[in-house]
């Protein structure tokens, strides 16, 4: 029975495209035969684990073998047995070496033939002497939580973080160079190796010396030749003014460390930040309610309103209704970006008082004979 090539990588058959490349890299570092020269069974796994990610990490082929149990359709694919199987059956292991797949011909089969081999070689070309040019290494990101008050005035924070630096032996080299050269067991020192798709046979560069032929150096066993090193650092972050919930702060080359000299990437501190008893906040802008009595929303009055950095005084109009809203402008939040400062406003919220003794009442009626007033005689309900 053929191999399951889920259980080959180790990974559930509904795993990401990520999560089959994470789990392909991570064995075919541990098989590879630069790490277990003489060791059959390795080797044998080692052809398992990339002929099962050769499978898996093609979308297509990777629906056919959900849906069929094999890399090509049963009907209509070469080698199959449909209208195209016949017509396909007989190239045999006829080796396409010398011919050209880049697109380069003309009309449409040229740009097919491109579009089907582009992926098959794809991991062949990425292990020849390209790969060894720099390569950035990744972002990674920490999040932290602030208090209302932190996020709008900026603070310093100091924290640690797990990320890694370049490999003190190898320089983010991976490997380590040798005094002689030794030629490469799995090319014969040629080179080349031929791999089997299907009925057709592709003469590709040797995936163990990356086409060299042979080898003037070997894997730095410091960092499994991986070019990092885990690493903890701390270190001291500004959070500037006026970030709010998932503002992404930039640290530069705080991220992972680069391999063949390439740059560290960046840490990016995200930020979570806690709701205030108070305030409420809006974008640049904030906003708040306070009580008034009923006869400093009649008469008129000066009302002190707490404000970020420290209060301020409103002026109260006579007649104010409930629900009013007043701006205090330039006591809302720094933006992030510029020197524009938002505003803040003040909704008020009339309290009426419980009367406690009849000649408060006595006094209200009176105001009421004095000042008649029906607030609902415009109400009218249709028919």
């Amino acid at each position: 029975m053929a191999e399951d090539f889920y259980k080959v990588l180790g990974v559930k058959r509904d795993a990401s495209g990520a999560d089959i490349k994470k789990a392909y890299r991570r064995l075919a570092r541990k098989y590879h035969p630069d790490f277990n020269a003489g060791n059959k069974d390795a080797e044998t796994m080692f052809k398992s684990i990339s002929e099962a990610y050769d499978v898996l990490s093609d979308p297509e082929k990777r629906k056919n073998y959900d849906l069929y149990g094999t890399a090509t359709p049963p009907h209509g694919g070469p080698g199959g047995s449909g209208p195209y199987g016949k017509q396909w059956g007989g190239f045999g292991d006829f080796d396409f070496q010398g011919f050209d797949f880049s697109g380069g011909g003309a009309g449409s089969n040229a740009k097919d033939f491109s579009d089907i081999f582009s992926d098959m070689f794809r991991s062949s070309r990425n292990r020849t002497g390209k790969s060894r040019a720099p390569q950035r290494g990744q972002d990674i990101q920490h999040s932290v939580t602030l208090t209302f008050m932190e996020a709008i005035k900026g603070m310093t924070m100091n924290f640690k973080i797990d990320r890694s630096q370049v490999c003190p032996k190898c320089k983010g080299q991976c490997r380590i160079k040798t005094s002689s050269q030794t030629t490469c067991s799995t090319c014969g020192g040629s080179g080349k190796q031929k791999i089997r798709q299907g009925n057709m046979v592709f003469e590709t560069p040797c995936r163990a010396c990356e086409g060299r032929g042979h080898f003037d150096s070997q894997p730095c066993g410091a960092c499994h030749a991986s070019g990092t090193r885990p690493f903890s650092e701390k270190i001291k972050v500004n959070i500037p003014p006026g970030v709010s919930n998932g503002t992404r702060v930039r640290v530069p080359h705080k991220g992972e460390a680069g391999i063949h000299g390439g740059p560290e990437g960046d840490l990016y501190i995200i930020t979570k930040v806690e709701d205030h008893d108070f305030f409420e906040r809006k974008g640049e802008n904030l906003y708040c309610s306070i009580p008034i009595s009923f006869v400093e929303a009649t008469l008129g009055a000066k009302v002190e309103v707490p404000t970020i950095d420290g209060s301020a005084t409103i002026k109260i109009p006579p007649g104010t209704q409930n629900g009013q809203k007043f701006r205090i402008r330039g006591k809302g939040i720094p933006a992030l970006r510029g020197s524009q400062v938002g505003d803040q406003f003040v909704e008020v919220r009339i309290h009426v008082p419980r009367l406690r003794d009849e000649r408060s009442k006595e006094l209200l009626r009176e105001f009421e004979t004095l000042n008649p007033e029906n607030p609902r005689e415009n109400l009218h309900v249709g028919n």
